[in-house]
């Protein structure tokens, strides 16, 4: 008879243990950063937020609202982006469980971490066009589409987005 201590210590303890964990679901279960992980066109964001130590902001309690750039649109993403800036990245993270009609309610504007505000600026009820703005002014600088809105996380929203916005 094969015991739990012979079987840990013949290296199928991690095998044991791996069968009983739970995949990552997209059903409002599991923080930001584990719905990112399961997205692999988000893989350049989720890396970024990472290496910018703002992880740890993304699994706690929250809530936050991530307007994740896919991997395409990071590509093209300014410098201080790709190379993990806090300050940035803060551009594409709002405080706020803000589904697609919560974003309407408030006037199809939301305040990010950073001060910027992220407006509609047209589009379709499902795929809003979006576009940063300083605070106080029009918007300006790219837009970009979010291509999947309203994965819910235990700690909050992603809107899956095709750009990457910064206010020119």
């Amino acid at each position: 008879m094969i015991s739990r201590r012979s079987l840990f210590a013949a290296g199928g303890g991690a095998l044991l243990l791996s069968a009983c964990e739970t995949p990552v679901t997209l059903d409002g279960r599991f923080p930001i950063m584990d719905v990112l992980g399961t997205q692999s066109d988000l893989s350049s964001f989720r890396a970024a937020l990472r290496r910018a130590g703002l992880d740890e902001l993304l699994n706690g309690p929250g809530p936050h609202t991530v307007f994740a750039p896919t991997n395409l649109a990071w590509s093209a993403a300014p410098e201080a982006f790709r190379n993990a800036d806090p300050a940035a990245l803060r551009n594409l993270i709002a405080a706020g469980r803000l589904r697609t009609p919560d974003i309407a309610a408030r006037g199809n504007r939301v305040r990010m971490l950073s001060g910027i505000d992220i407006r509609v600026v047209g589009g379709t009820p499902n795929e809003p066009r979006i576009q940063a703005a300083r605070p106080g002014a029009a918007p300006s600088g790219a837009s970009g589409s979010i291509i999947r809105p309203n994965i819910l996380c235990s700690n909050g929203v992603i809107h899956v987005v095709g750009a990457v916005l910064v206010p020119a």
